[in-house]
């Protein structure tokens, strides 16, 4: 037989400390995975309104079609961060067509085959960083 009262009961003092304790894990965490993979820093124009979207898992990832200032246009895939509830209402509501934005991340391709048959393949910028961007007044 079991006994329980061997088991200790969590007071809400210690849920609160532990939740707070995982919480800054999670963003100690996602802050060296960012430092760690950004290897490319580019300023673009946004040439479509944000894409938010949720995977089954539950997270979010905002997709950011854009326009280099040298003409290229690239799409880049953000993951926003699980501890940062606000951030998809956020970009949502800052993020417009036409803003400048400031994107740090890195370079990956994707090859797929398509209904068709076709062989396809995409690059793509994933983002680590996306932020406002104003062009310098002269």
């Amino acid at each position: 037989m079991i006994d329980f009262s061997r088991l200790g009961r969590e007071t809400p003092e210690e849920r609160a400390a532990r939740d707070a304790e995982r919480r800054q894990t999670e963003i100690d965490a996602d802050a060296k995975r960012r430092a760690e993979c950004v290897d490319s820093t580019m300023a673009a124009r946004l040439a479509e309104d944000v894409e938010l979207r949720s995977t089954p898992s539950g997270d979010t990832v905002a997709t950011l079609r854009c326009i280099a200032l040298n003409g290229e246009a690239f799409t880049a895939i953000y993951w926003l961060p699980p501890h940062r509830a606000d951030a998809a209402d956020r970009i949502a509501a800052t993020l417009r067509a036409g803003l400048g934005v400031r994107l740090a991340g890195y370079w990956k391709s994707r090859k797929w085959t398509d209904r068709d048959g076709n062989p396809r393949q995409v690059r793509e910028l994933q983002a680590q960083y996306v932020a406002p961007y104003r062009e310098p007044t002269k």
